[in-house]
């Protein structure tokens, strides 16, 4: 699901909590977002510690895809916008 990976891919961006605060979600939002994916792909993408939280090589390889995948969509979101307000 999309949510899944902008939570994925805003959590690569820095900490759960700047991932919440980026998508104006709660941070059980956006760790219930992981969860799924995880649940999902039967793997875990990412181990959790005080310390913060590290990708797993499955969780790096998916959030590599997850960006590329969020990027064009936002791109083409921009691009859409462009050609209805000419």
């Amino acid at each position: 699901k999309l949510h899944q990976l902008q939570a994925l891919v805003a959590i690569g961006r820095g900490s759960i909590r700047a991932a919440a605060r980026q998508l104006g979600l709660s941070q059980a939002a956006v760790t219930k977002a992981l969860r799924e994916l995880e649940a999902e792909q039967h793997l875990a993408l990412a181990v959790r510690a005080a310390s913060g939280i590290t990708f797993t090589e499955y969780g790096q390889a998916l959030l590599t895809h997850a960006r590329l995948i969020v990027g064009q969509l936002q791109r083409a979101g921009v691009l859409e916008h462009k050609i209805m307000h000419r």
